[in-house]
Formats: C-alpha cells, sequence, structure tokens
C-alpha cells in the first residue's frame, strides 16, 4: 500500500510539472512555489528573532566592565562607560587608562588603547571620514590603532570605541577592572509588553499559513480538468485525491526551496538595514532559525498544503466522463465557522491556566480570534453578494463573478481581513503602553564636568558660557566628601558674591565653610581630615586629602539654597579635588548640542533628560513596527500573486468577453469592482473583530480599560484598502494581455 500511494503521490508531481502544457504548468508552479516561499521566508526570519535577540545580548554583554576581584596574571584598567550621541545616532564607548602591560582582554579588540590611542567600530571609523563628522573629529582626535571586530559589537552599524585616557581616574564613575563580560540578567517583560509581542507575533504569523493555503490551491480549476481525465483511464476516488495531493505537495517543496532562498537574501540584506528599527543593526549572521521553532512550522508546510489541496475536493464531484460536476450548490453555514471565534474569546475570557499575558492560553485565544476572520469572511462575501442588484455593465460582471465563486474572492482578501484585525488590536495595546508611560518632562540638556580643581571648574564654565546663546547658562559645581568613618556629605562650591545672591548670607570670607542652620545633616569641623569620597574610592587614597578650614552655621533663604556651601579659597590647600560641574542647558539644536559635548570632552558627560524612552518597550515597539510593514508587504504580494493566477485563469472568458464587444476599460472597472467589494466586506469584518480582540485581552487578560482610537483605526483601514487597490493596478498590465483574442485557443 505504501508504494501504491507513493506511486500516486509521484504522479501528482508529474502532472503538476507537465499537465496542461509544460509552460502553463511550469508558470502554475512557480506561483505556488512564490506564494508558499514567501511564507517560508517569513516563518523562517520570525522564529529567527529569539537567536537575533539572544546573540546580541550576549555580545553586549560580553563587553561589559565586570568589577570585582583582580585577576593576578592581568594588570588592571581604570574604566569608565560613556554613553553619548551624535546628532540623534546612538555612540558608546569606554574610556580606559592601563595601570601596566598586561592589558585585559576586550571582545573583538586587539589591545585596549592606551592614552592618545583610540580603536573604533568600522560605522564609527567611516562616520569620522565623512564630511558629517567634522563636529565629531574635535572630540575623537586621538589616533586610531584598529577597528572593533564582531565579536565586540551589537551590529555592523553601531557607533562603538575604546578610548586611552589619563584622566580617567579622576572621573568619579570609573571603575578598576581586571576583565570584560558577565553574565546579564532582564528584568521579566511587563504584562502589557508580553501582550504585545503576543498579538503582534500571532498577526504577522496567521497571514502567513492563511495565504500558504490559498497558494496550494491555485489553477484549481485546471487541475480538477486534469484529475477527471484521469477518472476516465480507471484511477479511483482515493487516487484522485492522492494525486491532488502529490501536485500539491510539489508545489510545496518548490516553495520551500524558494522560500530558504529568499531567507538567505533577507540575511546578506539584514546589515544593510541603518534605519532606527534597531540600534546599530543587524548582523546577518545573527539570523538563524531556532530549529525547535523551525523544523515543525517548515514540516507543518507540506502537510498543510496536502490537507488544503485534499479539502479543496470536498464539494468537487468528479466523473470519468472526463467532465467535472458539481453537487447542488448549497449556502455556506456559518455555525462551524463561528467556532473558533468562540473558542478563543472563551480562552481571553476565562484565562484558563493561569492568569495575566503570560498564560498560553492567550496566544492560543488570539490565534483562535484571528484564524475566525478568514473563516467568516467567505460567508459574509456570500450573503452580501447574494444582495447585489443591478447597474453598470462593469458592476454587473463582477457582481455575477462574485455570485458565481465567492469563496475565490474572499481568500484574495482574506490576508488583508488578518492584518488589519490584528494591527486594529495591536494599536489599542500599544496605545494603553503609551498612556500607561510617565508624562515626558521638559526637555532640556544636562552637561556634567568632572573638575580635579577650582580653577578647572571655572575654566569648563568659561568655555561653556563662550559657545552662542548661553552666556548665562546656570551652573552649579558640587562634591561628594566623606570621613574616616564613612560620613559622607554633598557640598556646593559657590564663591561669596553668588552666595548673597542666592542664599542671602551677608556675612561671606572667602575660605570658609557654611552649613545652612537647618541643615541635619553631617556638618565638618574646622580642621576634620576628609576625602572626596568618589575619588577616595578609585584610588584607594590613605591619606586624607582636605582639611577642613573655618565652619560657620548661618541662616539662608531663597528658591534653591544650599545648605552646605564651601568657598572655592577653601580648597585651595586641598591635595585632590573631585569635583562635578553640572549645567542645564535649555533645547537646543543638534550643533550647539555637539558642541557643548566638544567642550565637556570626555571629562563628563551630557544628556538629553525628556527625550528617552523605556528600553524594552521601545524595542519590541521597533521590531512589531518592522514586522508589520513585512507582513503587509507579503500580504499585497500574496495577494498580486492570486489575482494574477486568476487572470491566468480565466483568460477564456475574458477573451471570450473582449471577442464579443466588451471593452476592456468595462473589464478593468469590472476588475477593480471584483476587488472593492470583498476589501469592503473584509473591513466590515476585520473592523469589528479587532476592536473586540482589544477589549478582551485588555479587559480579561491584563484588567485594563479599552479605549478606540478612531484615527489610527481610520489610518490602518485606508492603509489596507490602499495596498488591495495598488494591486489591483500592478494587474491591469496582465488584463490587456489576458483579453488577447490569442487566449481563446485551447492548449
Amino acid at each position: 500500500m505504501i508504494r501504491r500511494w507513493a506511486g500516486d503521490l509521484a504522479l501528482g508531481m508529474r502532472l503538476a510539472l507537465g499537465g496542461g502544457g509544460a509552460r502553463t504548468a511550469l508558470v502554475r508552479l512557480a506561483l505556488t512555489a512564490a506564494g508558499v516561499g514567501l511564507g517560508v521566508a517569513v516563518l523562517l526570519t520570525a522564529t529567527s528573532v529569539p537567536h537575533l535577540l539572544g546573540a546580541r545580548d550576549d555580545r553586549a554583554s560580553s563587553r561589559v566592565l565586570a568589577p570585582g576581584a583582580l585577576a593576578a596574571d592581568v594588570d588592571p584598567v581604570y574604566a569608565v562607560t560613556r554613553n553619548d550621541e551624535f546628532r540623534g545616532r546612538g555612540l558608546q564607548g569606554y574610556l580606559v587608562q592601563a595601570t601596566g602591560t598586561r592589558l585585559p582582554a576586550a571582545p573583538g579588540v586587539d589591545r585596549l588603547p592606551r592614552p592618545g590611542e583610540m580603536v573604533l567600530s568600522p560605522a564609527l571609523a567611516e562616520l569620522l571620514g565623512s564630511p558629517d563628522g567634522e563636529l565629531l573629529r574635535r572630540r575623537l582626535d586621538q589616533r586610531v590603532i584598529g577597528t572593533i571586530g564582531d565579536a565586540g559589537l551589537t551590529g555592523p552599524n553601531e557607533l562603538f570605541f575604546y578610548v586611552g585616557s589619563d584622566t580617567v581616574t579622576r572621573q568619579p564613575d570609573a571603575t578598576l577592572v581586571s576583565r570584560f563580560g558577565y553574565e546579564s540578567s532582564h528584568r521579566p517583560l511587563s504584562s502589557l509588553e508580553l501582550l504585545l509581542v503576543v498579538v503582534g507575533a500571532t498577526t504577522c504569523l496567521v497571514p502567513v499559513f492563511v495565504f500558504v493555503v490559498t497558494s496550494t490551491r491555485l489553477a484549481a480549476a485546471a487541475r480538477d480538468r486534469r484529475l477527471a481525465a484521469l477518472r476516465l483511464v480507471g484511477a479511483d476516488r482515493g487516487q484522485v485525491h492522492r494525486i491532488a495531493a502529490g501536485e500539491a505537495l510539489l508545489g510545496a517543496f518548490a516553495g520551500l526551496l524558494v522560500g530558504l532562498a529568499l531567507f538567505q537574501l533577507i540575511r546578506v540584506l539584514v546589515p544593510r538595514i541603518t534605519v532606527d528599527a534597531f540600534r546599530g543593526g543587524l548582523f546577518g549572521t545573527d539570523v538563524v532559525p531556532d530549529w525547535r521553532l523551525g523544523v515543525p512550522a517548515l514540516l507543518a508546510l507540506p502537510l498543510l498544503a496536502c490537507a488544503a489541496a485534499v479539502f479543496a475536493l470536498r464539494l468537487v464531484v468528479i466523473e470519468p466522463l472526463g467532465v467535472e460536476r458539481r453537487g447542488t450548490r448549497t449556502r455556506r453555514k456559518l455555525a462551524w465557522r463561528l467556532f473558533p471565534a468562540v473558542v478563543g474569546g472563551a480562552l481571553l475570557l476565562t484565562g484558563l491556566g493561569g492568569d495575566g499575558a503570560d498564560n498560553p492560553s492567550v496566544i492560543v485565544g488570539v490565534v483562535f480570534v484571528l484564524t475566525a476572520v478568514p473563516l467568516v469572511l467567505p460567508w459574509v462575501v456570500e450573503r452580501v453578494a447574494g444582495l447585489l442588484g443591478g447597474g453598470s455593465p462593469a458592476w454587473l460582471l463582477a457582481v455575477r463573478r462574485l455570485q458565481l465563486d465567492s469563496a475565490t474572492a474572499a481568500r484574495l482578501v482574506s490576508g488583508v481581513a488578518v492584518v488589519l484585525a490584528g494591527s486594529i488590536a495591536l494599536q489599542g495595546v500599544y496605545a494603553r503602553v503609551e498612556s500607561e508611560r510617565p508624562a515626558p518632562r521638559e526637555i532640556r540638556v544636562l552637561a556634567s564636568y568632572y573638575a580635579t580643581s577650582v580653577p578647572d571648574g571655572e575654566a569648563f564654565t568659561a568655555a561653556l558660557r563662550a559657545l552662542p546663546g548661553l552666556g548665562a547658562v546656570p551652573v552649579r559645581t558640587s562634591a561628594m566628601i566623606e570621613t574616616a568613618s564613612g560620613e559622607r556629605a554633598s557640598v556646593v562650591v559657590e564663591d561669596c558674591p553668588g552666595l548673597r545672591a542666592r542664599a542671602g548670607v551677608t556675612d561671606c570670607r572667602d575660605g570658609d565653610v557654611y552649613a545652612a542652620t537647618t541643615y541635619r545633616g553631617y556638618v565638618p569641623e574646622p580642621g576634620d581630615r576628609l576625602w572626596f569620597s568618589e575619588l577616595r574610592r578609585i584610588a584607594r587614597a590613605a591619606v586624607p586629602q582636605w582639611t577642613v578650614p573655618a565652619v560657620h552655621r548661618v541662616p539662608m533663604s531663597g528658591e534653591g539654597a544650599p545648605e552646605l556651601v564651601v568657598t572655592p579659597a577653601a580648597l585651595a590647600t586641598a591635595s585632590g579635588v573631585g569635583l562635578t560641574v553640572n549645567a542645564t542647558l535649555p533645547d537646543a539644536g543638534p550643533d550647539l548640542v555637539e558642541r557643548v559635548r566638544n567642550v565637556v570632552g570626555w571629562n563628563g558627560s551630557v544628556y538629553s533628560l525628556g527625550t528617552g524612552r523605556d528600553s524594552t518597550s521601545a524595542l519590541i515597539t521597533r521590531v512589531l513596527s518592522v514586522g508589520s510593514v513585512l507582513v503587509l508587504l507579503f500580504v499585497a504580494g500574496s495577494l498580486l500573486v492570486a489575482a494574477w493566477e486568476q487572470l491566468r485563469e480565466r483568460r477564456r472568458s475574458l477573451a471570450a468577453l473582449a471577442a464579443n464587444g466588451v471593452g476592456r476599460g468595462v473589464l478593468a472597472r469590472s476588475l477593480v469592482w471584483q476587488l472593492a467589494i470583498p476589501v469592503a466586506v473584509a473591513v466590515l469584518v476585520a473592523v469589528p473583530a479587532g476592536l473586540v480582540l482589544d477589549w478582551l485581552v485588555l479587559t480579561f487578560v491584563v484588567h485594563r480599560p479599552m479605549t478606540a482610537d478612531v484615527p489610527s483605526i481610520a489610518l490602518l483601514t485606508a492603509t489596507a484598502v490602499a495596498a488591495v487597490l495598488f494591486v489591483t493596478a500592478l494587474t491591469l498590465p496582465a488584463l490587456w494581455r489576458t483579453t488577447n483574442l490569442e487566449n481563446l485557443r485551447e492548449e
């Protein structure tokens, strides 16, 4: 029996290659392979996401500073992290200061740089060499001794550096390390973030399986005629079904090969992505499918193709007379089509198996609800088409075609309906995530400079205020002092004129220390010997760095008045000073911000306040945004493939209409109506389905109120309709060729 089944499958494959003429068979096979191949490429790419993100995280973790026990065979380095920007692009790296010759190894770097040297990522080196990097070259003016390899970068477009400096020990956030890298821990996703992933992934993957089923049913009429001929020569019904499965199997196998080729093309093109979808870009070598997800998906596709081909024959009666006879045409039933929606809704309502978005029943429920959309759509299209009446010739042709074969039209737009329903639900979840994000603060730029003396801080202040528009920018100089017993206090460095103006202190002498009478923290006594806390931690200074002069308790008033003040002359005898000079700037243009960064140099940092977003949420949003665009392109491409096949299959009837005087314009308008009507129905089905899914997951899964975002829904609907109309326009040239009288000839 196995041999007979294998023979029937092999016969089906041979018929798929040569049935109805070699050229026609190859065109049919190519269309099927293209449809399945698109699905395979999307599935492989989707199953590569875990490895891609994991590889990025592993490389990022491998270069993180690892403080702790120092290795005996390595001379440690002082290092400080710098997270910077250059005109909106992330700029990150380390300043390092060696303590010996046996430097620790950093991933992707031959050796760490010494003062005056630097090692850059290829993208950063390219930027510095371009005209756009002129302002950045003033900051990165060290000698380049090498480039960072892939092992030390999260992506090919990342701007990363290692800069050698002899001032690292003066910076309060410096760390002494003898190795790079440690196993990082990531915070778990919040319920809303996890729900965003679930709905987004389901929205991206369900249309793939929908179109794989549709692709295996291309050229169904020609296949049925071939099967009728086989019945004529003695094939029984079981053989006919196995032969049909063999034809679908060949298309599925060809689609697997096409999908693998497309996937390899995606891996080649991925490093060229320069948009901010992923900060630093993606390595093509990271796009590796997870075999636990990819292998079952690839094995499921041929089985799904065979099942769809056999299932399509359930209403077809193939007799040995060489003709195709259909049984009595019956109206579609709605009950079983609603079953997945009912089951999915019940799972989301009851939350069987647990509470929250990490419950597996939530994933199953979302999949069931979205799967119900393409199942219900043919029933609705059939009912709507049956209600439509007369009109123009183009309208009549379109309506009559829909009444005769509404299932084909519904299959053409089912992918659009699924994407639209899922996108509406996804937009609702995303809107809820955004609404729970803290309101953004006023956008400001905070510049911090680490000074080693009062004159050093004054020089920075003068250079900063010399920049255009920053002549009156407020500056605050502070330090952290520490006693031998570990008591700490934060002090502000202020001259007497400033102390009189800001705090209302009338009796001030430069060289003394002043504490507010209301201050209840540690107040140093005259003669106390103290350290500057951060410098003591870094340099492990054993000798106190500063002896406290006279200390006075005075009343201080005014907004922002400090509580513990050190006048500049009081620090003149300090053996080592660690001061932080902070300046808050109004929101400025990008060039001015870069000039501020150049003034700060590597002895500080510049941050943009009020513009940050949660990195996890931003990453999920970027991934889903790219995925949504790819799925929309996939749906448009699949719709185009199916529309071309429909035109090719109907070429004789269209050519006959043209031969009998029906103009091409009428046929073109008829083609537009044949897609426009199902699209309108798809919108009517998808919008309520998306809103209901949004309500279910927000109300019963994460217990948040739902708010309909009408403008976003309208935009999503308009985008879906525009995609269908664009595809329709692309099919018009094929329509002109189809109406040639040569297509009246039998093949």
